[in-house]
C-alpha cells in the first residue's frame, strides 16, 4: 500500500494548482505545510477574484474557500468590489465576506444595503448574520421593514441568529 506524504506546496504553486493549494492549506498534520499553502494562495488573489465569475459550482466553492483562507488581503479586495463592482460581483463579494466572518467588513456591508437589488440586500443581511458583529444590528433591524419580503425574512433570521431580535421572536 502506498504511503502518501504531505502535499508538495512548491510543486502545486509552480503548476498553478489552486484547488490543490486549497486542500494543502487545510492540511492539519503539518501546520508549516498549511501555512506555506496559505501564503502561496495570496499570490493568486487576482485569479481568485476573477474565478468568482465561474459557472462551475465546484470551482466556485473552492474559490470561495481560497478567498477565506487568504484572509485580510482578500477581504480588502472584496470590500472594494462591494463598493465598486458589477452587481453580480457585489453579490459574490458580500457572500464571501459573510463566509469570512470578519467584523472589519460590517460597515461596508451596512452601506451596501442602500443598493436597489433585493438579492444583494438579502445576501448582505445573511452575511451580517454570519459575521454576528453588533455593528450590523441596526442595519438588520431596518431591513426588517424592507420592501422585499425575502430581505425582511433574512434579516429576521440573522437577528434571531445573533440573539438580537426585538421581543425575542
Amino acid at each position: 500500500m502506498p504511503v502518501f506524504g504531505p502535499p508538495n506546496v512548491a510543486k502545486l504553486d509552480a503548476a498553478g494548482k489552486i484547488d490543490g493549494l486549497v486542500r494543502a492549506a487545510k492540511y492539519k498534520k503539518d501546520p508549516e505545510v498549511a501555512a506555506a499553502a496559505r501564503k502561496a494562495l495570496e499570490g493568486y488573489l487576482d485569479k481568485l477574484i476573477s474565478r468568482l465569475q465561474t459557472k462551475n459550482i465546484v470551482q466556485l466553492d473552492t474559490t470561495r474557500d481560497a478567498l477565506v483562507i487568504v484572509g485580510p488581503p482578500a477581504r480588502d479586495r472584496l470590500i472594494f468590489i462591494l463598493k465598486e463592482g458589477h452587481l453580480h460581483r457585489r453579490q459574490d463579494a458580500a457572500y464571501v465576506l459573510g463566509m469570512m466572518k470578519d467584523p472589519v467588513a460590517v460597515p461596508q456591508l451596512c452601506v451596501a444595503m442602500h443598493n436597489p437589488d433585493p438579492l444583494l440586500r438579502m445576501i448582505i443581511v445573511e452575511a451580517l448574520g454570519k459575521i454576528g458583529d453588533p455593528g450590523g444590528i441596526e442595519t438588520l433591524r431596518k431591513a426588517l421593514g424592507d420592501v422585499d419580503s425575502s430581505v425582511a425574512a433574512a434579516a429576521r433570521k440573522s437577528l434571531k441568529q445573533m440573539g438580537a431580535l426585538p421581543g425575542g421572536k
